[in-house]
């Protein structure tokens, strides 16, 4: 039996044996096969009208690779991209059939049999792939379309052929043509260009928006000045599609998303790029891998919470995650205080806080170790007794015993966004000295972290809301209490995150995850990787000592007989123990300085990087901050800015490194002692406007006076009697024998002295 042409191509859906499907009739090792049953990645092969004989059976990858695998016929057609097939329904009729006749042309040019015939069919003699290679039968298909009356060159059945074979169905659109190739009816394309060329010129020009009749108006015109020559030569459809009726301009700008309101606004946002929902053409495709690692997103995001930072503010916090595509399981995860610059008066600023390029390398550096459980953790995180092969990971990697039911997944390639921290050449030196491709998201194009994107939604509706201090990410849906609920420090919020992603994410059934033996069956991350695994195998990715030093900052400082200096800290070794490494280092891309690194979380020591050790020796050497004994608490350098900045307020110099470690060392220890009795409240992080008078402090009344006596007191004016006898209990009340209207004559409110008054009246109000 003749063997295909190695021409020939492995098949017109795929390059790969992924798209097999039972009772499909293929070629492989110079013999007919047909495909009778699968078993996870082994497919059983028998050769047609044959029962009883033993089936061979094959890894799918194996008879993919095969250079002579092809699919000959298919138990039933079916479309190559069905998800698309609404696209195919908005053109018009007409183009529809002629893509439906160029599908049963290239069908069976690659020896694809037509829809309704059986798949023991053989081809025609003219198409036959054991006969004729794939060139032959491009010239023998096109002569035959040229003989009925449609002229056609082979090359055109070839880039249709391979246009199916890349795109499906709409790869048969014959896109030069002016009819509507789009989803645009039968309007033509140019038409539409010149659309929004009347909307830039109108924006650019400065003019007010109008009505769309005036769209419509300036476009047809400009149609008619542009295209007079042709359209007098055009037949009735072209003339038709360059000036179609109003009502199909109504519609096209309905389906462009043009109104009266928002037409200059629609077109500066195409002119700017396309939007975030719509993808250039080709890049809204799914986001797939087939085995763990293969593809990892990282990503970073608000986590709507608030927390206790370390000098004991309420502060925002920000959550940066790795989660693998195939498996859709976080293997990393790190929270972060997230504090903005403010200004300390003077023309100062206070640092900020945010994730930094360290902070992501951790979490790059957490998908290659296991993760410990906690003391307190519910017995449903461990490992063991997980869907997660437990026995065969320990066989294999020690570090599994006592680990979280959280895999262990090494990224082959990173997808990451534009942030600084992830574009830093920080992070991109150290993913590459662990092997790992650091592969830039294209701008404006979602799709290429969608799957993080969407992990990042789940967790803040999953973990973020049912915590306290929970913060909405829209400002007008925010508690009016947040901040007087109780909070959560960041170590304490690292810790639940860990354990909610080992508890409930890790074994919660995820819609994208299907069985391979049953697709119905939703599976967990930890089920999914464990089906994959199987497959794939595990090689542990332990680190060395020197390995992780290298995943640290960098710095590259210069010695002299005080050592180097990091962030204003001070490190030296004693006896003269860096006096070797005294004057240049020789390398000359960095101007002769030395490659130190040193841990934010922990600075109290720094490693110098000797490049001319030996090789069988240590080229590292560990060099001490000189003042870290006055530091007795742990600290970190965000703790060494806080007293940086106390020092700074009390108008000290920078350059003391032992007061700023003392400054240091007490917000630390007030931060571990806790609020006193005497200690006000913290101040609010927005500033309340001062009050306008200063208040008085409020003391119980009558606190220190002395006993009141009766005859202190002074008489009120009508008073007709001594104050004691008000105080006599008993006594039985005296008239004054005074009417009236006398008392009311006697009053001076009621009858004021007049100019002139010299009467005894008036005299006597002059003297009140």
């Amino acid at each position: 039996m003749t063997t295909p042409h190695d021409t020939d191509p492995p098949g017109p859906v795929s390059d790969g044996a992924d798209t097999l499907a039972l009772g499909d009739t293929i070629t492989f090792s110079g013999t007919r096969w047909l495909v009778t049953a699968f078993h996870g990645p082994r497919v059983f092969l028998t050769a047609p009208g044959e029962t009883t004989a033993e089936p061979l059976i094959i890894l799918q990858p194996v008879l993919a690779s095969a250079k002579d695998f092809a699919v000959l016929s298919r138990k039933a057609p079916r479309t190559v991209i069905a998800h698309r097939g609404h696209e195919l329904k908005a053109l018009p009729a007409a183009l529809r059939r002629e893509v439906l006749r160029w599908e049963r042309i290239v069908k069976e040019v690659l020896h694809q049999q037509a829809p309704n015939v059986p798949a023991t069919t053989r081809p025609t003699s003219a198409f036959d792939p054991e006969l004729h290679t794939l060139k032959q039968r491009y010239r023998a298909k096109a002569d035959q379309l040229t003989a009925a009356g449609w002229p056609t060159s082979p090359a055109t059945v070839e880039r249709k052929c391979l246009a199916w074979r890349k795109q499906g169905l709409l790869g048969l659109i014959d896109r030069r043509g002016r009819r509507a190739a789009s989803a645009h009816g039968r309007v033509d394309q140019r038409v539409i260009d010149l659309v929004w060329e009347t909307l830039d010129d109108e924006r650019e020009a400065g003019l007010s928006p109008g009505t769309l009749s005036r769209l419509i108006g300036r476009v047809q015109q400009t149609v008619r000045a542009r295209y007079a020559r042709e359209l007098t030569d055009a037949d009735a459809a072209t003339t038709a599609a360059l000036l179609p009726s109003q009502a199909t301009y109504y519609r096209l700008l309905q389906r462009l998303g043009i109104t009266a309101h928002n037409a200059h606004a629609v077109a500066a946002r195409r002119a700017a790029g396309p939007p975030l929902s719509v993808a250039q053409p080709g890049s809204r495709r799914a986001t797939t891998a087939r085995w763990p690692g293969e593809l990892v997103q990282i990503d970073t995001t608000g986590l709507d919470v608030l927390a206790i930072g370390d000098d004991g503010q309420v502060i925002s916090v920000e959550l940066t995650i790795a989660i693998d595509v195939a498996t859709r399981s976080i293997v990393g995860a790190l929270v972060v205080p997230k504090r903005f610059r403010r200004t300390a008066g003077a023309g100062r600023w206070l640092g900020g806080r945010a994730t930094r390029s360290f902070d992501t390398v951790q979490v790059v550096a957490q998908s290659t170790a296991p993760l410990p459980v906690r003391p307190g953790w519910a017995p449903e995180t461990f490992m063991d007794g997980s869907d997660l092969p437990f026995a065969e990971l320990l066989a294999v990697d020690e570090r599994f015993a006592g680990a979280a039911a959280r895999p262990v997944i090494k990224p082959e390639p990173l997808v990451v966004d534009h942030g600084s921290p992830f574009v830093s050449a920080d992070f991109t030196r150290s993913c590459n000295s662990l092997g790992i491709e650091v592969r830039e998201a294209r701008l404006r194009t979602p799709v290429d972290k969608a799957i993080v994107e969407r992990a990042m939604l789940a967790i803040k509706t999953g973990f973020s809301q049912h915590l306290a201090s929970y913060t909405h990410h829209r400002l007008e849906l925010r508690g009016k209490h947040v901040r007087k609920q109780p909070l959560w420090t960041i170590a304490r919020l690292q810790e639940l995150f860990e354990q909610w992603v080992a508890l409930r994410w890790q074994q919660t059934p995820h819609g994208a995850l299907r069985s391979p033996f049953t697709p119905g069956l939703k599976l967990t991350p930890n089920q999914m990787y464990a089906a994959l695994i199987s497959l794939r195998g595990y090689r542990a990715t332990a680190l060395t000592e020197g390995e992780n030093r290298k995943l640290l900052p960098t710095v590259w400082v210069r010695i002299n007989r005080k050592g180097f200096q990091i962030n204003n800290r001070t490190y030296n070794l004693d006896k003269g123990a860096l006096d070797p490494f005294r004057g240049s280092s020789g390398l000359a891309a960095f101007q002769g300085r030395w490659e130190v690194h040193y841990s934010p979380n922990q600075p109290e020591v720094a490693w110098l990087f000797d490049h001319r050790a030996d090789p069988d020796g240590d080229p590292w050497v560990e060099v001490p901050f000189i003042h870290r004994r006055l530091l007795r608490d742990r600290w970190t350098e965000e703790s060494w800015e806080q007293g940086l900045q106390v020092h700074l307020a009390a108008g000290r110099h920078r350059h003391d490194e032992a007061a700023i470690a003392r400054a240091t060392q007490r917000l630390l220890s007030q931060a571990a002692d806790g609020p006193g009795p005497e200690d006000v409240p913290a101040a609010p992080a927005l500033p309340l406007p001062a009050p306008r008078r200063p208040v008085a402090p409020k003391v119980p009344y009558a606190a220190g006076m002395p006993p009141l006596d009766p005859q202190s007191v002074r008489p009120f004016r009508r008073l007709d009697r001594p104050a004691a006898e008000l105080f006599t209990a008993g006594e039985p009340a005296q008239d004054s024998g005074q009417s009236i209207d006398a008392f009311l004559a006697s009053l001076p409110e009621l009858n004021p002295p007049t100019d002139g008054d010299t009467s005894p009246r008036g005299q006597q109000g002059e003297d009140r």
